[in-house]
């Protein structure tokens, strides 16, 4: 069911680009906001996952502070900087999967899992460099 859903949100990832640049179901600055907005909400969705993981008496604050800060930075990006948000996103995406990583947060992760998370993170990362390539 984890990997049903976690491949159902990529649906927006893909359908949005796609409702502008190649049927005009909407406005192309309409399907950038909204995949946008929804970038945001994901970041965050992935960020917060990691809250299980650094609930642990071990971890240092600075990791929670890390893991939180990626869509703060996302939000702060699409408010600031709108035209170059989805560049940003698909940077926070590619670093909050690096930062899973090398902070071994990702070998806590049963490894179905772990591959589940790359193979969206890359999904995603390229729909968002896709759709500022075609679009902006």
């Amino acid at each position: 069911m984890i990997a049903i859903l976690g491949y159902a949100g990529l649906i927006p990832f893909v359908f949005l680009p796609l409702a502008s640049l190649v049927w005009p179901l909407l406005a192309p600055a309409q399907a950038m906001l909204l995949f946008q907005f929804y970038s945001c909400l994901i970041l965050g969705f992935m960020a917060g996952v990691l809250w299980p993981v650094l609930h642990q008496p071990k971890v240092a604050t600075q990791q929670a502070l890390a893991a939180v800060s990626f869509p703060v930075i996302s939000f702060l990006a699409l408010a600031l900087l709108p035209a170059y948000s989805v560049l940003i996103q698909a940077g926070l995406f590619l670093a909050l999967s690096f930062y899973e990583h090398f902070s071994g947060i990702s070998q806590q992760y049963q490894q179905s899992y772990r591959t589940l998370r790359y193979q969206l993170t890359a999904v995603v990362v390229l729909s968002h460099l896709g759709f500022y390539f075609f679009y902006g």
